[in-house]
């Protein structure tokens, strides 16, 4: 079943968020940047402030990252090419992908120090991006022979596959609520959009004025975020997009781009952005 989320032209930057707000308080914001580290990606956080995410090193090498309360580990599936954190839970359980010798990208789950591969049977590929407080798994898998991208969920050890309802589309899972909805993004002929699987109802979401909508998070709030494409500059703003369908664009001063990726029970918000010179930012907006 398809729906479509009706969404009003109401919208504020970061800097107006950035005084004090009567439902929410004082917000701050906080730049990321692992150590020696020529590009930061901050993608996940959870309730307690932990944060993933991945970074390149000065030799051009992808490695995950959890920072917890400033101090940062790197993050390194054994004899990988390419590791990405993507998002933790209240646990500190930890999902993404790594790539192996040959390429090929594999999810993962990290708990408790150990890792677990997750691999779709007969995939081209798999990317864990999700996990909820219940260990509740969702992503990406590619279909053979085209690597069409399908979604998955994987909830105690029960593997579901889900698509939109045009099954020609791509299908990319971002994350999962606790109640079990779960956000990402399908791809058309008209480009990129967001997308709210609940109960069965899949449900597009376009930001107004924007193209390629992506979403990306979303908490018990049912606060979805994610980030979108300006129409008539190109530039990418973050969203987040509440229950009564109010988006709030958010942009980090001074930024070329803005990518907001996850948020968390409190309503803080991680990503990424790109300054004035081309480098890549994590990014912690605190309430």
């Amino acid at each position: 079943m398809q729906g479509k989320r009706s969404i009003p032209l109401i919208m504020f930057a970061l800097a107006m968020l950035l005084a004090p707000i009567a439902v929410r308080g004082q917000v701050s914001f906080t730049s990321i940047d692992y150590p020696s580290a020529n590009l930061t990606v901050a993608m996940g956080i959870n309730s307690q402030g932990e944060i993933v995410g991945w970074y390149r090193d000065i030799t051009g090498k992808f490695h995950g990252f959890l920072l917890d309360r400033g101090g940062f580990v790197s993050i390194d599936y054994p004899l990988a090419t390419r590791t990405d954190a993507w998002a933790i839970n209240p646990a500190g359980d930890i999902v993404g992908s790594y790539n192996d010798s040959t390429g090929k990208q594999h999810g993962y789950l990290l708990q408790r120090g150990l890792f677990t591969t997750i691999d779709i049977p007969g995939a081209t590929f798999t990317a864990a991006f999700g996990i909820s407080p219940e260990a509740d798994i969702v992503g990406h898998y590619g279909v053979p022979p085209t690597g069409k991208m399908n979604g998955f969920l994987l909830r105690n050890g029960k593997l579901t596959t889900y698509d939109h309802p045009n099954p020609n589309l791509m299908t990319c899972g971002g994350a999962i609520s606790p109640g079990g909805q779960i956000v990402g993004h399908y791809q058309d002929g008209t480009g990129i959009h967001g997308f709210l699987l609940n109960e069965g109802v899949f449900t597009t979401i376009d930001i107004p004025g924007g193209k390629n909508t992506q979403a990306y998070g979303i908490n018990p709030e049912d606060e979805i975020v994610g980030f979108y494409t300006e129409v008539t500059t190109n530039k990418i703003h973050g969203f987040l997009l509440d229950k009564w369908n109010v988006v709030t664009q958010i942009d980090v001063p001074g930024a070329m781009n803005t990518w907001v990726r996850r948020n968390n029970p409190r309503g803080d918000l991680v990503g990424s952005y790109v300054d004035t010179f081309g480098k890549t930012h994590g990014f912690l907006i605190r309430h």
